[in-house]
């Protein structure tokens, strides 16, 4: 079992890492399609009709290519004052129930977002703008962020369990 979570630990991390930063250059998009849209409204007096669309397929694909990182380099919400008093075997068991809680609400997405994303290819769903983007694009990042938030949550919690496994280190 050993090598195995250590592969998995490696496999967690390192597709983490490729999320991220395909979030981070989503959001220099973002910023090159935002100063792009205001100087086309205001300089040159031409409003881009479909800037505000793809800023918002943007936002969302920051959003949940970041959602796993954000978990593992521990920035997300968090009860630090009840975090802070537990010691021991029962900060053990808090972290625990928090990891099989999230794997829960993950398997969730993955379900009915994986549901979301079939019936749209199904139906042809696609955006009522100008631009007609596939919908579905879209909706696979909800199964995919899942994907990545259990991925962490399943190595954190085998962590939990396996205390005595190598881990690699943790960024801030």
């Amino acid at each position: 079992m050993r090598p195995f979570s250590q592969r998995f630990f490696r496999v967690s991390e390192g597709i983490n890492r490729i999320a991220v930063l395909i979030s981070e250059a989503a959001l220099l998009a973002l910023m090159l399609i935002t100063v792009y849209a205001v100087i086309a409204r205001y300089v040159f007096r031409s409003p881009s009709v479909y800037a505000v669309e793809v800023s918002t397929y943007i936002l969302l694909v920051v959003a949940w290519a970041a959602v796993g990182w954000v978990h593992q380099v521990d920035r997300h919400v968090s009860m630090e004052a009840l975090n802070l008093r537990l010691t021991g075997r029962w900060k053990r068991i808090a972290n625990a129930t928090s990891e099989l809680t999230i794997l829960v609400f993950c398997a969730v997405l993955i379900w009915s977002g994986s549901n979301v994303v079939l019936t749209s290819i199904e139906r042809g769903y696609r955006s009522a703008s100008l631009l007609k983007f596939p919908l579905w694009i879209i909706y696979t990042l909800i199964p995919l962020g899942a994907l990545l938030l259990g991925a962490v949550a399943l190595r954190r919690l085998m962590q939990t369990a396996l205390p005595d496994a190598e881990t690699p280190n943790k960024e801030n």
